[in-house]
């Protein structure tokens, strides 16, 4: 199976990222557990947004090229996050 990987680190109100949840060690989890399950992930198909909020889809380079991916019919059978707020914060818009 092919995966995709996206990560997504917002800052708090003050500016002040959570190291716990970088984007490199999120992508790091993600590709250990792809791995795990036997999926293969090209770093094309690793897409992030570092800094950026999860209110708005369209603000977010890394997840438009994803959801463009995913429409373009690119071969992929799954994608890993290292939880579903990565990809939004509204359960109705990422479930």
């Amino acid at each position: 199976m092919i995966a995709a990987i996206y990560a997504r680190k917002s800052t708090d109100q003050n500016g002040v990222a959570d190291a716990e949840k970088s984007v490199t060690r999120q992508i790091d989890h993600a590709k250990a557990y792809a791995a795990k399950k036997g999926w293969t992930v090209a770093e094309a198909h690793v897409y992030q947004d570092d800094g950026v909020s999860g209110a708005e889809f369209k603000a977010r380079p890394g997840y438009v090229r994803l959801m463009n991916a995913l429409t373009s019919r690119a071969p992929l059978d799954v994608l890993v996050v290292s939880e579903l707020s990565r990809l939004g914060r509204e359960q109705a818009e990422t479930g």
